[in-house]
């Protein structure tokens, strides 16, 4: 019949027992909700299926970020080693230019052109990266070799130019000379002797001027010299100034190539004022005629 329920439902004990009818419109209004929960239960199951989907794809993104920002990371490295080289190479470049000035004998020449070219393996001609790498390489590897080359004539150019310093050059004082290198007739004993320098007369108290820089080895007083100056240049190279009125260096002391180290006096033995200058080679003495000019 129309009003007869559906469903009948007992809970309870005998007696004590509840009783739930369900009609037609109940029944489908139930059915309805449990429809309508489990399409929503669906849905959510894909959601979250979705979402566990695109969490993957974001940790395999920020892995990708990741190696890209190492990549990129060893790149600026590389920028910053070819920078460093560079000015490595600018830096011997500036000094092997101010050494070839300073050596008059090596004006003619120059060092050589900087350059170099780097093919790349065709197999990575595809791969910007690699590409960029082999490049890089090939630059480091022809600095290096151009920098080394140049080390080798800033080398040369230095042994060259310290050897141009130590030799004694121009004159230790103004004056005239009275006395010539080699064998002579002794003033004092009027027999020859082997003169082992030059005599320069000049005004007592005139400044002398070492002839090249070096670092003073002896300044004191001999019996024979006086008041004497040894100045030792490098290279085997030392000059001798004897017969001071006055000592203005000390020993151990540098000097400079034309700094004033005395003045010219008679102390000693000798006839008058006058400078007597010397110039040893390996404790050799020679001819100090040749380093005047």
């Amino acid at each position: 019949m129309r009003g007869q329920p559906l469903f009948t439902f007992r809970m309870g004990y005998a007696g004590r027992s509840l009783e739930f009818r369900v009609g037609r419109t109940g029944a489908i209004v139930a059915a309805a909700v449990v429809g309508g929960l489990f399409v929503l239960l669906t849905q959510g199951i894909y959601d979250i299926r979705d979402n566990i989907s695109k969490l993957g794809e974001l940790r395999s993104l920020r892995e990708q970020v990741s190696e890209r920002n190492l990549a990129m990371y060893g790149l600026v490295a590389k920028f910053d080693g070819l920078a460093a080289e560079v000015e490595r190479l600018r830096a011997m470049d500036t000094r092997v230019r101010s050494l070839a000035k300073a050596n008059e004998s090596l004006r003619g020449g120059g060092p050589g052109g900087v350059g170099g070219t780097e093919t790349p393996e065709a197999a990575a001609s595809g791969r910007l990266d690699k590409l960029l790498e082999l490049k890089f390489d090939g630059m480091k590897k022809a600095l290096l070799v151009d920098v080394k080359d140049m080390e080798i004539l800033g080398e040369t150019l230095d042994r060259r130019r310290l050897l141009l310093e130590s030799v004694p050059r121009g004159w230790p004082v103004r004056g005239m000379v009275s006395s010539g290198f080699g064998v002579r007739t002794s003033p004092f004993t009027d027999t020859p002797v082997f003169h082992h320098g030059l005599d320069i007369v000049a005004r007592p108290g005139t400044g002398v001027w070492a002839a090249a820089s070096g670092t003073v080895v002896k300044s004191g007083y001999e019996a024979l010299l006086g008041n004497v100056v040894i100045v030792d240049h490098g290279a085997g190279y030392r000059s001798v100034y004897a017969h001071l009125s006055r000592r203005e260096v000390e020993e151990n002391t540098f000097v400079n190539r034309g700094e004033e180290i005395g003045k010219v006096g008679a102390t000693g033995r000798t006839t008058g004022p006058h400078l007597h200058y010397e110039v040893r080679v390996n404790g050799l003495p020679v001819n100090p005629t040749r380093f005047l000019n």
